[in-house]
């Protein structure tokens, strides 16, 4: 008997997938290329080879931002420095104070803006007679107050004769690009020469989707039957991050019988365990989806454990 990978779900054993298909953690090996996330990523990375100043990411929770940023970040040249900030609900001092940090600017609590304004304009300088470039990414930029986004474009205005001495990428979910129709951003608008929205997979993406990341598990020959993908676009809405939350608990179902063809069935006995995807059932209907759905845990443990 094949022994247990610890702290994987249990059908890894029963289906011998290599590794586990459709983990939420952000996989540059599982990327796949839909039309979407591809155009996104060669527009970006031409704008950032280019040396373009600012440019935008947004997208949905959940559709793969940030492994698109993992994937623009491994093809990074020696001389381009990224420094990246996740919290951005700051004042403009408190932006300051996290670009100083992150390149090791030394300052106290005390000094002013206008202080850390010339250090890091000194900072910046220093690295363009060494060659290096900084690139910023704002993760989360929709959450950065208006006035701290303007400070940002203000920072953008160090350039050199020849080239702008640092790059900025604002990354963020749907709501960014509403915060960018405020009147009082519209010179930092102007100043966006590339702006990415990701978009859901459609129904057809989401079976290649879900073959592609079969396959890269080690398991080419399990396919999603076509009800169950039609299922599984309306209760996902095409955001790969709720695909690999059904279909990683639908396997659970499906390893029972070690089944290489995913139906409906498989689907919807995931998606009843699941609180936030399942559709509002009352009484007895909820309550009977829930223990089938409890009944084919049990028997996939038991499975796994004899």
């Amino acid at each position: 008997m094949m022994q247990p990978i610890h702290n994987q779900p249990q059908y890894i054993n029963l289906y011998g997938f290599s590794q586990a298909p459709f983990r939420l953690s952000p996989d540059p090996y599982f990327f796949f290329p839909s039309p979407t996330h591809l155009s996104a990523e060669k527009i970006l990375a031409h704008a950032i080879t280019s040396g373009e100043g600012f440019m935008v990411l947004s997208g949905r929770a959940g559709l793969g931002k940030t492994l698109l940023l993992r994937r623009l970040l491994e093809g990074f040249e020696p001389h381009r420095i990224p420094i990246i900030i996740l919290s951005p609900a700051v004042e403009p001092l408190g932006l300051l104070q996290l670009l100083a940090g992150e390149l090791d600017i030394e300052y106290s609590q005390d000094t002013s803006l206008a202080v850390l304004l010339q250090l890091f304009q000194n900072h910046i300088l220093q690295m363009a007679e060494e060659n290096k470039e900084l690139f910023i990414i704002i993760d989360e930029a929709q959450n950065m107050p208006i006035k701290t986004l303007e400070q940002l474009r203000m920072l953008s205005n160090l350039e050199t004769g020849k080239r702008k001495l640092m790059q900025i990428l604002l990354v963020g979910q749907s709501e960014l690009d509403e915060v960018l129709t405020d009147p009082r951003l519209g010179q930092l608008v102007q100043r966006i020469v590339v702006h990415e929205n990701l978009q859901p997979l459609t129904r057809e993406q989401i079976a290649h989707y879900v073959s592609y990341r079969l396959s890269k598990a080690g398991r080419a020959d399990i396919f999603l039957s076509k009800s169950g993908c039609r299922l599984l676009e309306k209760r996902s809405k095409g955001i790969p991050r709720m695909i690999n939350r059904i279909m990683d608990r639908t396997l659970l179902f499906s390893s029972v019988e070690q089944a290489t063809l995913l139906s409906k069935k498989h689907i919807q006995s995931a998606i009843a365990t699941m609180k936030d995807v399942a559709p509002k059932k009352r009484g007895p209907q909820l309550k009977a989806a829930l223990t089938l759905g409890s009944l084919a845990i049990l028997s996939a443990l038991l499975v796994y454990l004899i």
